[in-house]
Parts: structure tokens; C-alpha cells; sequence
């Protein structure tokens, strides 16, 4: 076993995962990283359970392992908190992402949509992400937080050069500080203006909102809160749908079966959807803390540990899923792509609607298409993965 090794900033790992993350299954499913001093956790099960139990795997550090402080509470970003802070954040904006809400945006996601692929229509090549896909999440998250339109590229420019990561770098590069730097004037100088000229939007709702403590007192948020809050809807909305997308055209192509299915019957969408998050889950990793000692598979993990929650390792435990390495539409099994516990993905729902809305779009225009091997390129990033292009030649 001297051989086995994993971690999330080897390039030729993230190229394909899965072959180490079954050895790490079925050979060591608590296993510990040396170099970067983490532990990981693979099986389906163990990762469930872990995602469920915040007072044992604690979120309080963060959930990037280079991010992670040694004290924790040092950000008011509420993924990087357990409850009761993090719920008294979430339940502020939670209305807005909830399915009656998010199902009245169904009209406005759809016009993005035929909006950046009506110019494609008579291309006979162009790329999925660069041409289309990359632009959707950040409009439709955009649209809900209040963004300008004519501010929308900039703010996912910035938002894929805050996740960029060299190969091998554990810390944040001088174009990373930039863009966060330039992201966070950006919402600082909104959030200020939200508060003097409140709008029907989410960063007027969190620039004047108030959160409920657990005395039952209320107050608004800090400046640094909203500013913060603001970032992290921004950041979120963009990489994870945009992955997901990315990753749909490449495997749309590569299984013509599948395919096949969404073109006779495009109600089976939204369950294609499902599968492709746990295929090849755009967050592949999720870092929590162990707040006391945690004794598993004969191993013991010291309290004060780095944990690394591998989804993409869930995602194909074949104790789980039958036959995990294919893809398969007619699946109707659950998955942790999205998060489970007080941490799962606020914007689960809407995130499910873009992909609806996208990928019957594009395959009611474009039915049949190739995927250009030797133009794909990957996004590098320790929490994301994904393509950043995928040339596709349209088959008529």
C-alpha cells in the first residue's frame, strides 16, 4: 500500500480521480496524507455520516484545506460556520432559494438561455463553456443578487481566478489576491449603496435584513457579514453549475445511449441531471475538523484533524450504487453532490433549474454534436472540477 496517494492538488490525480479514490475505498478507507496533513474519507457511508454530524466534523475552520486557520471563527462566511450562526445566516436568505421562489425564475432562466445560445445557432463549432455555458449560473446569480448586466463578466472573471490553483500551490497566487480583492471592492461599494436605496433583491435583503439570535433578540449584519455573504452567493452560483454543465456535454457525446434517451423523452431530464452530479460531482471535496476523536475502519483520526469529505469517492462506492463507473439515466438512487445536513447547497434548487432549463435548450438546437478531445482544458482548483472548454462540433 506504500504506493497509494491521493491529493487534490496533483494535476494527473484531477485528471482522473477515480481509479485511486477505489483503491482508497477498499484498501484504506480512513486514509492519512503526510505531506499536507489530512485525513481522507471515501466510502459512501462514512462520508454521509460525516456530512450529517457538524458537532463531531466541524465546518468552523473552513472547508478549503489551504484556507484553514489554526483557530477557529475567524470568518463570518457561513459555510466556513456551524450552527446556531450558521443557521441564523442561512434562514435570512432562505426564502429566496426555496422551490416556490426559484420555480418563479423558470421564465427569466430560460431567456439567459436562448439569449447566449441563439448566436451559436448557425455555428458549426464553437465551445460549450467559453461560448455558453460559463455565462449562465453567474447571470441567473447575478439577476437574484442585483448585478448589473453590464458588470456580470467581470464578476465571473474574477470568480474563476479566485479558485485557480498551479499545480501543486497550497496558497493563493497574486492573480487570485487580485481578483478577491477586486470582488470584495465591488460588493463592498453595492452593499453600501443597498443600504441607503434598498431594491426588490438579494444584496438589499442582506444589506437590511436582520438575522434571529438565539435569546430571540434580532440585529442586522455587519458590514464585513454582508460584504461576505454577498461574495459567497456570488462565488457559489458560478463554478459548481458551470462544471456541471461542462461535464454534461462531454458525457452526452461520449454515451450516445444516454443521449438517446434525453432526445426521445426530455421529461427524464431533470433525473439525467441527478445522475451526472453523482457521476462526476463538480465539488469533489469537501474539509471539515474533528472536534474530538473519531474511531473508524480499526484507525483512529486525533481530534484537531483536517478531515477531507471525497464526494467523487462517495460518488462511485460500489456499496452504494451498482455498477458505479457507468452512466446511467434510469438510475433513481440518492447522492451527495449537493451536500447533506446543515451544510447542504442553499442554492440546490436553483442550481437544479439551470441545468433543466440549459440542457433542454441546447439539445432541442443542437441534437447531435462532438466533443473536440485535444481542445479540452480543465479548471485547476483545489475544491472544483471541471472543464473550462470544451470545443463541440455540431452534427446537422
Amino acid at each position: 500500500m506504500s504506493d497509494l496517494y491521493y491529493d487534490q492538488y496533483d494535476y494527473q490525480i484531477d485528471n482522473d480521480p477515480y481509479p485511486i479514490l477505489k483503491r482508497l475505498r477498499d484498501e484504506a478507507p480512513v486514509w492519512y496524507n503526510e505531506k499536507y496533513n489530512f485525513w481522507v474519507l471515501s466510502r459512501f457511508d462514512d462520508v454521509l455520516t460525516a456530512s450529517k454530524d457538524h458537532q463531531t466534523f466541524s465546518s468552523a475552520w473552513g472547508t478549503v484545506l489551504e484556507l484553514m486557520p489554526e483557530e477557529p471563527g475567524q470568518s463570518t462566511i457561513i459555510i466556513n460556520n456551524d450552527p446556531p450562526y450558521h443557521s441564523q445566516m442561512r434562514r435570512l436568505v432562505a426564502t429566496r432559494f426555496s422551490p416556490r421562489y426559484v420555480m418563479a425564475l423558470e421564465e427569466e432562466i430560460r431567456a439567459i438561455v436562448i439569449g447566449y445560445l441563439t448566436p451559436l445557432e448557425n455555428k458549426q463549432s464553437f465551445d460549450f463553456v467559453q461560448d455558453f455555458c460559463r455565462w449562465i449560473p453567474m447571470e441567473v446569480v447575478s439577476a437574484l443578487l442585483g448585478v448589473p448586466k453590464q458588470d456580470r463578466k467581470q464578476i465571473n472573471t474574477w470568480g474563476d481566478e479566485i479558485l485557480h490553483r498551479d499545480e501543486g500551490q497550497t496558497d493563493e497566487s497574486g492573480i487570485c489576491k487580485a481578483a478577491r480583492e477586486g470582488m470584495i471592492s465591488y460588493f463592498s461599494a453595492a452593499m453600501y449603496e443597498r443600504r441607503t436605496n434598498p431594491q426588490d433583491d438579494l444584496m438589499s435583503l442582506i444589506a437590511t435584513g436582520e438575522i434571529r439570535l438565539e435569546d430571540g433578540t434580532t440585529r442586522n449584519l455587519t458590514d464585513g457579514e454582508a460584504i461576505e455573504y454577498i461574495f459567497l452567493l456570488a462565488a457559489a452560483g458560478n463554478e459548481t453549475v458551470a462544471r456541471l454543465l461542462a461535464n454534461a456535454c462531454c458525457y452526452l457525446s461520449w454515451h450516445p445511449d444516454q443521449h438517446q434517451k434525453l432526445k426521445d423523452k426530455p421529461s427524464l431530464i431533470p433525473q439525467a441531471t441527478e445522475e451526472l452530479l453523482r457521476f462526476d460531482p463538480p465539488s469533489p471535496i469537501q474539509f471539515r475538523r474533528s472536534l474530538k476523536e473519531v474511531q473508524l475502519h480499526g484507525i483512529t483520526i486525533p481530534a484537531g484533524s483536517n478531515i477531507a469529505l471525497s464526494t467523487a469517492g462517495a460518488a462511485r462506492d460500489e456499496r452504494r450504487y451498482p455498477n458505479p463507473d457507468r452512466l446511467d439515466f434510469d438510475r433513481h438512487e440518492h447522492h451527495l453532490s449537493l451536500g447533506e445536513g446543515v451544510h447542504a447547497c442553499l442554492g440546490a434548487h436553483v442550481a437544479r433549474l439551470e441545468i433543466r432549463i440549459a440542457l433542454e435548450e441546447f439539445i432541442k438546437r443542437f441534437p447531435s454534436w462532438q466533443v473536440d478531445k485535444a481542445g479540452l482544458k480543465r479548471v485547476r482548483t483545489s475544491t472544483v472540477r471541471g472543464y473550462s472548454n470544451v470545443p463541440i462540433t455540431v452534427e446537422r
